[in-house]
């Protein structure tokens, strides 16, 4: 019998077969968030562990990231669309990098948990999440950042949300690798998620969801 282990397994040994043991843990009747949180993640994250022991390379760990996306995929195929509670509105996406699997993990979360959310993608610049924003009605705007040179682009989004007069409309967070606490408070961020947890419970307690 499958189990959740098996797809951390999996994801952590860059197995092609990872999408079709999620497929069978989906058809067993495994909760999503299970999936996600037991399998995926923590297959990731056992994969980063051999990547500083120097057991996995930069090139493992982009394949690893995609078969972990394929599983993601999968799960939010088969997610209910609607689902009870407040629609808050979230745009997401990842400033000036192609990285995107933490960024997608959040993405997923916050859909389970109820969030009406947006992607934009990877590789952004800060107008994009600016015109999101506004043509969905957005009540949160939430930034991953992979790379040091995408620091100032952060904050050139905060200046042009307060350029166009528009900075009180929505909640602004930020997190990612080269990010903290202390730098989002410094530039005007409403607040940082150290990880995909801490992202989605600083959105509820931002946006008033329980």
């Amino acid at each position: 019998m499958v189990d959740v282990s098996d797809l951390r397994k999996a994801i952590a040994e860059i197995r092609e077969d990872a999408e079709e043991v999620t497929k069978k843990l989906l058809d067993g009747g495994v909760d999503p968030v299970k999936i996600i949180e037991e399998g995926v993640v923590k297959g990731l994250y056992d994969l980063g562990g051999k990547f500083e022991k120097r057991q996995a390379f930069i090139p493992d760990l982009v394949k690893g990231s995609k078969i972990a996306r394929k599983c993601i995929e999968l799960i939010e195929s088969v997610l209910p669309k609607e689902k009870a509670g407040a629609k808050k509105k979230v745009v997401i996406g990842t400033l000036l990098s192609k990285h995107n699997i933490g960024k997608n993990l959040v993405s997923t979360f916050l859909t389970i948990n109820g969030f009406e959310v947006y992607d934009l993608g990877e590789n952004l610049e800060p107008w994009a999440f600016y015109e999101k924003a506004e043509e969905v009605g957005a009540d949160l705007i939430a930034v991953s950042i992979v790379f040091t040179p995408a620091l100032t682009k952060f904050e050139e989004l905060i200046r042009i949300l307060k350029e166009m007069g528009v900075r009180d409309k929505y909640k602004v967070i930020v997190g990612g690798a080269v990010t903290s606490k202390e730098w989002a408070e410094s530039v005007g961020a409403d607040g940082w998620a150290p990880d995909v947890e801490g992202a989605v419970r600083l959105a509820k307690e931002l946006l008033g969801v329980s």
